[in-house]
């Protein structure tokens, strides 16, 4: 994979990292989202995008593409965004939401065609 074609396809809006994924799916396990959060962790299991041959990031920095339907993915980021309203709330790991809100709104707007690059925008 060159770094060319590796940018492009870690900046679509269904490719999310591996942090992303992990965060996200301890949130909705903890607020009792555990259905959706193991939906969510399964994509975990299959291969991460190839990076580059000279890519020095271990497996922290995985990118994984991400297959959903919009109504699941606007339960995640409608979640997010509740909790991320809240300045009591933090990720498991002591951050806060920073990011994490908008990679949801942007996963969702990439599915609804909103996402000024989405392939289901209208023509």
């Amino acid at each position: 994979m060159d770094w060319k074609r590796y940018r492009e396809l870690c900046d679509r809006g269904d490719v999310l990292s591996r942090w992303l994924l992990t965060h996200t799916g301890d949130l909705l396990r903890r607020d009792g989202e555990s259905i959706l959060a193991d939906w969510l962790e399964s994509h975990l299991d299959q291969e991460p995008l190839p990076k580059p041959e000279d890519h020095l990031g271990g497996r922290e920095t995985d990118f994984f593409r991400v297959t959903a339907d919009l109504a699941r993915v606007r339960r995640i980021a409608d979640h997010v965004a509740g909790v991320a309203a809240d300045p009591g709330r933090r990720l498991a790991d002591g951050r806060g939401f920073g990011g994490v809100t908008e990679a949801w709104n942007e996963f969702r707007d990439w599915l609804d065609g909103s996402h000024p690059r989405s392939p289901y925008r209208p023509r």
